[in-house]
């Protein structure tokens, strides 16, 4: 959400299977020791139970993250991100709802350089933003993706649109990120997590063109195996796409997997644009590239001028917990960009905004409480 818009795989080892409409996406675990508190945000004993009820807060100012960040200390969340890592956070609403035996699922929704003024306004969309939280079913869930296993699905949670900006004489393009965050449980010891994630190029203008835009995901430092990392989404209506998989082996037999492919996406309206992902690691990241954002014409296709386009991710992770170790899901993610703008004497030039460089966490309750 930008404060200008007011207004309105599957794999066994060693061999790696890429299939799919249309990105890839990778993801992590990482692990904190039941005995201890790691300081990062939870500690595994058991605080007194909250008040059962939907809870709603909203954290505004300069200050906003510093308290955001006492409220979530406080509680047992299915769901947190990593808020100090976002520069010039001044709105931040925060919905949580009972997930049962004091643990909550959240819904984070974020604003950067929000303006006093424009408060009223924000909190009017994060109303209604709680709204839809609040009514999200919770358990049992069947999501349409090509990447999900055959499983009823738990919720965990949303973070709904970090944005960086990059201007140019008043014109701005804005780089967005969003994602719905769910796990399941296949028994005490083992996880396994499904990630949707929305990258958007927005522009404010006709006078700005969404030029390219990449997301680098990765697992961070830990050692939990990634389980499938397929595209997910429809751009169509029509899709062409190649790819390619090679495994190598090193006079030490171990297997080095490198994956790659390219997808040209040609949508009805006339505009299409290009994306290739590649990984030489698929346990360890991937990297998505989307580019090429044009409108088709008799001659030399321009720009996409005022038009905004999203690419959709969707991750599985599983993680298994040991006697002494409790594992966590973790998506870190590296966003950014870059924007055309036209400038008054006909020429083009382009600007990026700061790449979106943040994590996020999620607890299922039996590795909160580490039973």
């Amino acid at each position: 959400m930008k404060a200008s818009e007011v207004n309105n795989l599957s794999w066994g080892y060693p061999v790696v299977i890429l299939v799919g409409l249309l990105i890839l996406g990778v993801t992590a675990g990482s692990a904190y020791s039941l005995g201890t508190n790691n300081g990062l945000l939870y500690s595994p004993v058991l605080l007194p139970l909250e008040p059962s009820g939907d809870i709603s807060k909203v954290f505004t100012g300069k200050d906003a993250v510093a308290h955001a960040e006492v409220f979530i200390a406080k509680r047992h969340l299915t769901l947190a991100i990593k808020l100090d890592s976002i520069k010039d956070i001044t709105f931040i609403g925060i919905a949580i709802r009972s997930a049962g035996n004091g643990v909550y699922s959240p819904a984070y929704y974020v604003v950067e350089g929000a303006e006093p003024k424009q408060y009223p306004i924000f909190q009017k969309k994060f109303t209604e933003f709680a709204k839809s939280h609040f009514r999200t079913q919770v358990s049992n869930i069947k999501i349409a993706s090509s990447i999900q296993p055959n499983v009823n699905w738990n919720y965990a949670g949303t973070v709904d649109w970090i944005t960086h900006s990059a201007s140019h004489l008043g014109q701005k393009g804005y780089l967005e990120l969003k994602g719905f965050y769910y796990y399941h449980v296949i028994d005490q010891n083992t996880v396994e997590y499904y990630a949707r994630t929305k990258i958007r190029g927005d522009v404010s203008s006709s006078a700005v063109a969404v030029k390219d835009m990449y997301l680098h995901v990765s697992r961070g430092h830990s050692h939990e195996a990634i389980d499938d990392f397929l595209p997910d989404g429809h751009v169509g209506p029509t899709t062409s796409y190649q790819e390619s998989t090679t495994v190598e082996f090193t006079p030490d037999e171990v297997a080095r997997i490198s994956a790659s492919a390219g997808y040209s996406m040609n949508t009805n309206d006339g505009y299409y644009f290009r994306i290739d992902t590649h990984t030489a690691d698929p346990n360890s990241y991937v990297d998505f590239h989307a580019y090429d954002f044009k409108k088709k014409s008799w001659w030399i296709d321009p720009p996409a001028w005022g038009r905004s386009f999203y690419m959709e991710t969707a991750v599985t992770m599983r993680t298994t917990s040991t006697d002494t170790e409790c594992y966590f899901g973790v998506f870190k993610y590296d966003a950014g960009g870059q924007f055309y703008f036209l400038t008054p004497s006909g020429s083009v030039i382009a600007e990026s905004p700061e790449p979106i460089e943040t994590s996020i966490f999620v607890y299922p309750p039996h590795t909160v409480f580490g039973g």
